[in-house]
């Protein structure tokens, strides 16, 4: 006996949100719930785009796109060449669907991104992030993948490991599964910083009413930041974060640090506890604290306190991306790619034959760079001439 089909319907602006409830019995992700995404909108220029999956008239997936400004970069190196504006529908994590339901994954997400072609403009793209290597939504967007009719589909930037850590005992255990040179790395970090300071304090907030105080720390040592200065990123537009911290307070799943020294904050770690894993999201240290390590001393005070929650945090979540740091600090990681879904019309042909193309070429210095540790220096420079303007 064949199961009835499943159909992806839009959700209308009008809609309640209550048609949109999940099962308590489903796993969710902090990037899947309606909650946190709906925290993201800030401006006229963004909003919510929702997708239920119904069999039987029982709501069995959901797919929720934060819909935003972008643009399509030709890139070469940390050079942008060429940009083109677009509006991008975002998937944060990948659709939600219900185990129990008889379902053909591949054949239902395909179906999602075939009905969402029909709805997508000139300038709109599809982006995709955490696209996990073995995955359904992985496997759907192979080479021979039916979607490349309709789409171009492309890895953008390299395929990077997603990091966490799995708590299952105390500090020390969690120690005991790092490397011996990351464990006596940890053990210097911290004896020098505690001798080269006066005091120090690291505090944690969580409720409404301490938001402010976070931000009046946190984004005094942003604004000091590579991220802040150079790359336009960091803590950015106190009104937005004020009201989205407070929404997640208020929720319970708020939880950040500052770390002080001789009573100034020199770094900061933006996180929110969600289901038993905390996801480690904005992070940031002054650079006269370079040298002294303040945001690997940060993660040695913060990882003691989650474990000391009495179970309530099973894992530590370092966020997309990779470096050395989350290399070394992690215990298990997964594989992981950004993708593109680019419409096919002949504007965007040319455009992704260009990024394609540029890509490579960029790719190849990257590999030289590495090969003859060049890298850092050339951030270096890009650092001084940041930081000059």
């Amino acid at each position: 006996m064949s199961s009835s089909p499943a159909i992806w319907k839009k959700k209308s602006p009008t809609q309640s949100d209550h048609d949109l409830t999940v099962n308590p019995d489903i796993e969710m992700s902090l990037e899947q719930d309606q909650r946190w995404l709906a925290s993201l909108i800030y401006g006229n220029d963004k909003h919510l785009e929702r997708f239920i999956l119904e069999q039987s008239d029982k709501p069995v997936g959901w797919a929720t796109f934060f819909v935003h400004p972008s643009a399509l970069r030709i890139n070469l190196s940390n050079w942008t060449l060429y940009s083109r504006r677009i509006r991008r529908y975002t998937l944060f994590a990948p659709p939600l669907l219900d185990n129990h339901a008889d379902l053909d994954k591949l054949n239902v997400l395909q179906n999602l991104f075939e009905s969402l072609r029909n709805q997508l403009g000139q300038n709109e793209a599809i982006f995709l992030q955490s696209v996990t290597d073995g995955s359904p939504l992985a496997q759907l967007l192979t080479k021979n993948s039916p979607l490349h009719s309709s789409y171009h589909i492309f890895e953008y930037g390299q395929r990077y490991s997603h990091r966490y850590i799995d708590f299952t005992g105390d500090y020390d255990k969690y120690l005991k599964q790092l490397g011996s040179s990351t464990r006596s790395d940890l053990k210097r970090t911290r004896k020098r910083f505690i001798d080269s300071v006066g005091t120090y304090k690291t505090i944690c907030y969580r409720s409404s009413d301490e938001i402010s105080d976070f931000l009046d720390a946190a984004m005094a040592v942003s604004a000091r930041t590579y991220q802040y200065i150079l790359l336009g990123g960091g803590l950015r537009d106190r009104q937005h974060l004020e009201k989205k911290y407070e929404t997640t307070a208020k929720l319970g799943w708020f939880r950040s640090y500052v770390l002080f020294a001789d009573q100034q904050p020199i770094a900061f770690q933006v996180g929110h506890l969600y289901n038993g894993c905390y996801h480690a999201q904005e992070i940031g240290y002054d650079p006269d604290w370079g040298k002294s390590q303040a945001g690997i001393f940060l993660h040695t005070e913060i990882v003691p306190d989650l474990i000391a929650s009495n179970g309530k945090v099973k894992r530590f979540d370092f966020g997309n991306d990779d470096n050395l740091h989350k290399k070394r600090l992690s215990t298990t990681a997964t594989t992981e790619s950004y993708v593109y879904l680019v419409p096919r019309n002949w504007q965007n042909n040319l455009i992704v034959y260009a990024m394609r193309t540029i890509d490579k070429l960029s790719n190849a210095a990257g590999r030289l760079l590495e090969k003859y540790n060049l890298r850092m220096h050339v951030s270096k420079l890009l650092w001084k001439f940041g930081g000059k303007k």
